[in-house]
């Protein structure tokens, strides 16, 4: 490890492909750790879920892990959100996430931007369970 970045040896890329080939869905288990007197501690399941991205990237050859840095510019967090530059900012524009300006440009906290991910997700969710609802209701065969 040499200023935060670490170099991956072939042997640990094999090891996850190995592992990804034994488990294929890494993403439905959860993770554990085991310390040396043996106590168990469960990882929490986004931490869990950002150590199967990574371990699907290293198997593959590819992998990089960044943090974010305090505000974002508008093009990030649209990516981020999964929109379109236009349509994050009518969410800018409607109050739906906060902004402020840096000279001409807008820029957004990785917290705010982060946060109403996590609300489109929630809320995506709860669209798909209740279509799965509605499915079993009225059973389409």
């Amino acid at each position: 490890m040499s200023n935060g970045t670490v170099f991956v040896e072939e042997s640990l890329r094999e090891q996850a492909a190995d592992l990804l080939r034994r488990v294929p869905d890494l993403g439905s288990l959860g993770f554990a750790v085991t310390a040396d007197d043996r106590a168990e501690t469960a990882i929490p399941a986004d931490l869990g879920s950002f150590l199967a991205h990574v371990l699907k990237g290293l198997a593959r050859g590819r992998v990089s892990v960044a943090t974010l840095p305090d505000e974002l510019t508008t093009t990030v967090a649209a990516e981020l959100v999964g929109v379109s530059r236009p349509t994050l900012m009518k969410m800018v524009r409607s109050g739906e996430l906060a902004s402020h300006q840096v000279g001409t440009h807008t820029r957004l906290k990785t917290a705010d931007v982060l946060s109403l991910r996590r609300t489109r997700a929630r809320a995506r969710r709860e669209a798909l369970d209740a279509l799965r609802e509605l499915d079993d209701e009225f059973g389409a065969e």
